[in-house]
């Protein structure tokens, strides 16, 4: 049952850590720098966005922009042009902020799931050392009277 969970707690960590280099990859493949603005969030600009914090704070300096200079969509009136404008920049700075936020969702949950492989793996090794010397004492102590009646017989 130990070896059971170091098993499938180490396949944990694998998928964790094969879904955090994908993510990396593809953030990496799409060439993304952080901005002037990275300053304000913690960020140096022209960094290239490689993990979840700088993917976090390219989303924050989009919405900046966007929300910025338009405030958020629902205080957009959409009978004016200026209205319609300003839902219109909004609208089309979501795909990259809902991008950037699903990488720093997707390091989320792969750091969550290498995390829990790590304690499955503790967990099958503590049931290793705990049931390893409990068969052991039991399989002795049956082993013991058979031995004795064995000695009798003779």
């Amino acid at each position: 049952m130990g070896l059971f969970f170091m098993v499938n707690g180490g396949l944990l960590v694998y998928m964790g850590n094969d879904a955090k280099n994908m993510i990396t990859d593809e953030l990496v493949t799409q060439n993304i720098t952080l901005g002037a603005d990275a300053v304000e969030f913690g960020g140096t600009p022209g960094d290239a966005i490689r993990d979840a914090r700088t993917a976090d704070i390219e989303s924050k300096i989009i919405t900046l922009h966007a929300e910025g200079k338009h405030g958020v969509w629902s205080a957009q009136d959409r009978k004016t042009e200026e209205g319609l404008a300003g839902r219109a920049s909004i609208t089309s700075s979501l795909p990259l902020r809902n991008s950037l936020n699903m990488a720093v969702m997707g390091y989320g949950i792969a750091n969550l799931a290498m995390g829990v492989g790590a304690m499955i793996i503790l967990m099958g090794a503590g049931t290793m050392a705990f049931l390893a010397p409990v068969l052991y004492l039991a399989i002795a102590k049956e082993e013991e009277p058979k031995a004795a009646t064995l000695a009798l017989a003779y």
